[in-house]
This record gives C-alpha cells, structure tokens and sequence, in this order.
C-alpha cells in the first residue's frame, strides 16, 4: 500500500458544505478546520482527535505547535494552488 500524505483535505458538500476539514493522516490523527474569529483574524485548530494529541506531544510540546504551523503553511499553500488552479482555467476559456 502507497504511503498516505501527511495531510488531506477532506470536505462533505452534502450536509456541511460550509467546511473544509484538514486530516493528519501521521500519529496523532486528527482532524483540523480553519477557524475564522472574525474577519481579521483566523487560525488552524484541531477539532477532532482520533489520537490524543496532548498525550502523544506530553513530553515535547514544542512539537505540538511545530506539527500546527506545517498544517497552517500546508493549508495555506493549498488554497493558493486552487486560486493559481482557478486563474488557469479562466485563461483557458
């Protein structure tokens, strides 16, 4: 079996098409939305575990935080992809 990316996108049109769910695929599994605050200010947090985040990352929680800024930057990356992947196909037409 092929090795799974670190993170997934993972969303459900039908009942919850207002949300885009991020999926740590790697111990602590997990799953991670963008969290709008307000319209300044908003932030990746993770939602739901499947492992217990806090007590994988009890001895190093510096690690905790590193793992949520690669998901932030990864996040981040991949809605730039989809604005430069939505300009392409506008030139296209």
């Amino acid at each position: 079996m092929a090795q799974l990316p670190k993170f997934l996108i993972a969303d459900d049109p039908v009942t919850d098409p207002e949300n885009e769910y991020i999926f740590h695929t790697e111990k602590p599994r997990f799953f991670a939305k963008r969290v709008e605050e307000d319209e300044e200010t908003a932030y990746i947090d993770i939602i739901h575990e499947i492992d217990n985040v806090e007590e994988f990352y009890r001895s190093a929680p510096e690690k905790k935080q590193e793992l949520l800024e690669q998901l932030e930057d990864w996040y981040y990356s991949y809605m730039e992809w989809l604005e430069d992947d939505g300009e392409e196909e506008e030139d296209e037409e």
